[in-house]
């Protein structure tokens, strides 16, 4: 029996990802005692295939207990954990609900009998869904230094580029370029939301490699009506995908001001954009440039696809159209803070959207 009572410093690893990445599919080299420290039950469940996988390949007879934090069940895993079984020479045990299971052996909540170190045997393994943000130094020296330990914290934008590559790799899919950016951009920054949306697309396209159209199919496609959308295929000038889009727009449900917000927050960073194309574009760094359109803290990725969509942008609308622009928003901003979004300012404002698609429409001005 390893007693695993003199705690050192816990074992960790950076994410979902980077465990992955470093543990190979075999009961050696699994932790003894692992705790996934996630409130995303997906990333539990990927660790749990991994574990229960390992144990089937192995060639001795194993026994899988699974806990839920019912009462008693604190009880009965200090009993099985620390007793031996003839008839099974491993076993696993999967603790889900980890704050409220381990509740009685910590802080305030206490029990007089919490131990203050729990020996665990080398036939045996610990697997807990620590449902929280961060992992208890004090529950941590109870089991001691066979402890190994990833929080699913968001990944930092200078990290994302290189957590998506590892994903990638785990999962044995590649995305294009543009997919790449797209993804990045917006796919929640965790290595379970990584993970989780790159099988999906794997699972139902059945194949390995993926384009933008691959993304918009599976991962990006909704019934709900989606301003940041909408705005994309404005300034792309795709009038089919903009009303298609525009149909799903329900009265009383969805807002018109939530996509005139996002509509004049573009709209800004083009007319910084231009100018900077015009007076300054071999006088400022990339950098100062970032600053002032106010995309500083984006990460490579994205900066590079702001940066990009900028200048298709920049030759698709000229002074004039911005200009008209900036009138419309002040004037779709009054009708609707002095009256509502009714029918006929809903209405309204699609034909006024028309109007910027078919400029033939609009009476010719010149600059």
């Amino acid at each position: 029996m390893i007693s695993v009572a003199d705690t050192k410093v816990s074992n960790s690893y950076e994410n979902l990802i980077d465990f992955l990445h470093k543990t190979k599919p075999s009961l050696e080299s699994l932790p003894q005692v692992l705790f996934v420290v996630s409130q995303d039950s997906y990333e539990f469940g990927v660790v749990s295939d991994l574990y229960k996988a390992a144990y089937k390949k192995s060639a001795d007879p194993y026994e899988i207990v699974v806990f839920v934090a019912e009462p008693g069940d604190l009880e009965n895993f200090q009993n099985e954990a620390g007793n031996l079984d003839m008839f099974a020479a491993q076993k696993l045990f999967i603790i889900k609900s980890g704050v409220t299971f381990f509740k009685p052996w910590l802080g305030k909540t206490k029990s007089k009998i919490s131990p203050k170190s729990f020996s665990v045997p080398d036939t045996v393994k610990i697997l807990i869904h620590y449902d929280h943000w961060d992992l208890p130094k004090e529950l941590v020296s109870i089991f001691g230094d066979k402890v190994s330990h990833f929080k699913s914290s968001k990944i930092f934008p200078d990290k994302r580029k290189d957590a998506f590559l590892r994903a990638s790799k785990e999962v044995e899919v590649k995305l294009d370029d543009e997919a790449e950016e797209e993804f990045l951009l917006k796919v929640s920054p965790s290595a379970g939301a990584y993970l989780k949306n790159l099988e999906k697309l794997k699972l139902y396209l059945g194949k390995k490699s993926f384009n933008l159209a691959d993304l918009k199919e599976v991962l990006f496609q909704s019934s709900e009506f989606s301003s940041s959308e909408i705005v994309d295929y404005f300034f792309e000038k795709d009038y089919g995908r903009f009303s298609r889009e525009f149909t799903k727009f329900k009265i009383g449900k969805d807002s018109l001001l939530i996509f005139l917000s996002l509509l004049k927050d573009h709209l800004d960073k083009l007319r910084i954009y231009k100018i900077i194309l015009r007076m300054y574009d071999k006088v400022l760094s990339e950098k100062e440039q970032s600053d002032l359109l106010g995309i500083g803290a984006y990460s490579p990725a994205r900066k590079n696809h702001t940066f990009k969509r900028l200048r298709r942008e920049s030759s698709a609308f000229n002074d004039m159209e911005i200009k008209e622009l900036y009138e419309f928003l002040l004037e779709m901003n009054q009708k609707i803070k002095t009256g509502s979004e009714k029918e006929e300012t809903v209405y309204y404002f699609f034909r006024k959207m028309e109007d910027f698609f078919h400029p033939r429409n609009r009476t010719v001005r010149t600059r």
